[in-house]
């Protein structure tokens, strides 16, 4: 009975939830919306329901992204960056608190050297806060949205491992994401539908082309590739055409998505999976690694033969130039000078060494802007938005905060790595969060990726997840 109630509240929160968060997306944001969301969201998850509160984190970030992380409540013109994302995070903080309190059971919690090295990463961030405070050169706005992203967002990082205590919970939360991004899948059909993905005005393209699926939405779509592949390989799901078929199709996504950086590190994960897996199922991830691909050329195929028969936007004119557009996105990865992101990228990291050789050690500290001249123009871009998570960081806390954050990173992947395969039944699911991690670590590489809330929860998320391995499962 207990269950059944449970369920009911898990489709009712979900219901109510994507019906007021496309509400707000077509009448815009309010402050009716957004207490009706935090009233209803707090009574759903207080005062125990911690694991609600992580499915909705998970769910509407893959479905909702922008609208749910990054979308501001106004007030008289007025924009305050606290977010529906931040909401549901808080409320799954505190009911875990609630719980663990009250709870007839307590819950062992780790609590090693990656968790002592990141509570030293959490204290730094807030020393940085209150350096930029009195700082007047720089921009406090700026300044708390960095504290925010290295401190808040990382502390979801120690709700998974005290909330994660049993190998269902993994499994589930691994599980709830591969659902989630079957979802998302429907998007790259809104995409060829619409003639261009939805929201991908939010990240326009620097070459000719048209996304045909949000960069975001593409983003989430690897790292479900990167978790359900092993589970394939390990023959963990049920229908394996269908999951064959399913990874054609985010193949697909991935590639119409015009993300180059996705395409490296959807290559780095593949390789970091091979390099995991048992010797014996390697033979076998190679032949379904040929099998998703042909899935995938298939379904190109098919698209461009019923675009042509049935006018499917445009003429095969249209079809044409997004072959020829796809062709010279993936030229431009060997060859980069005639790329205006790229060369913008080049003359924003030179600037950025300078500004890191002023302060090495210690950094420039949060909330400071530079200034980027290229001999044809000048402008100030914050150094938070570099288009490089670490060399973001290394700018703004020095040699101090990359190595503490790299140790922290690498102590975690590293205590767990023997871990992973101590249990057979979960040894498929540590692989492929071990994978979804190796993506992270590439694409941070590229964009602003810990400084955008969307995007850099994942990171937490995931090496989260990693170190459950070292509490025995139930």
């Amino acid at each position: 009975m207990q269950n059944k109630k449970s369920k009911n509240i898990i489709i009712l929160a979900y219901a109510y939830f994507f019906s007021l968060i496309i509400a707000m997306i077509f009448l815009g944001p309010s402050l009716i919306f957004y207490l009706l969301f935090a009233l209803v969201a707090a009574l759903l998850i207080l005062p125990d329901q911690h694991l609600l509160g992580l499915s909705l984190i998970i769910v509407l970030t893959m479905i909702f992204e922008r609208y749910f992380t990054l979308q501001g409540l106004v007030i008289d013109k007025t924009v305050f960056k606290f977010y529906l994302l931040d909401i549901i995070i808080c409320l799954s903080y505190l009911a875990l608190f609630i719980n663990y309190r009250i709870g007839k059971q307590k819950k062992r919690m780790i609590f090693g050297l990656p968790e002592k090295i990141l509570t030293i990463w959490l204290i730094l961030v807030g020393i940085y806060l209150i350096r930029s405070i009195f700082d007047i050169n720089a921009d406090f706005e700026p300044a708390f949205s960095s504290f925010k992203n290295y401190f808040f967002y990382p502390l979801l990082y120690f709700f998974i491992i005290f909330a994660i205590d049993s190998s269902k919970k993994l499994k589930d939360t691994v599980h709830l994401i591969l659902l989630t991004a079957i979802g998302v899948s429907a998007f790259i059909f809104i995409g060829f539908v619409n003639g261009q993905g939805l929201w991908t005005e939010f990240t326009p393209l620097s070459t000719v082309g048209t996304r045909y699926l949000a960069g975001t939405h593409a983003y989430y779509l690897t790292l479900a590739f990167a978790m359900g592949l092993p589970l394939l390989i390990y023959d963990r799901l049920r229908n394996k055409s269908f999951a064959l078929g399913i990874m054609g199709l985010w193949t697909l996504g991935i590639t119409v998505s015009l993300m180059r950086h996705l395409w490296l590190a959807i290559a780095a994960s593949l390789v970091a999976t091979f390099i995991l897996l048992d010797r014996k199922f390697k033979k076998t991830y190679l032949k379904f690694l040929s099998q998703a691909g042909l899935i995938a050329i298939t379904m190109i195929i098919i698209i461009i033969l019923g675009a042509s028969l049935l006018y499917f936007q445009g003429s095969m004119d249209n079809i044409n130039r997004d072959i020829s557009a796809l062709s010279s996105r993936i030229a431009t990865i060997a060859d980069l000078s005639t790329d205006t992101s790229a060369n913008w990228r080049q003359d924003v990291w030179y600037d950025a060494k300078k500004a890191w050789l002023t302060n090495p050690v210690y950094g420039v500290g949060f909330g400071h802007s530079m200034l980027i001249d290229d001999g044809t123009y000048q402008t100030f871009e914050e150094i938070r938005n570099i288009h490089n998570s670490p060399l973001a960081i290394a700018v703004q806390m020095g040699l101090i905060g990359i190595f503490i954050l790299t140790i922290f990173i690498a102590s975690d992947i590293i205590s767990s790595y023997k871990k992973i395969y101590a249990i057979d039944d979960l040894k498929p699911y540590y692989i492929g969060i071990m994978a979804a991690i190796s993506i992270f670590l590439i694409v941070f590489l590229f964009q602003p990726y810990l400084e955008t809330n969307m995007m850099s929860i994942w990171l937490w998320i995931l090496l989260g997840l990693l170190r459950t391995s070292s509490l025995s499962k139930k």
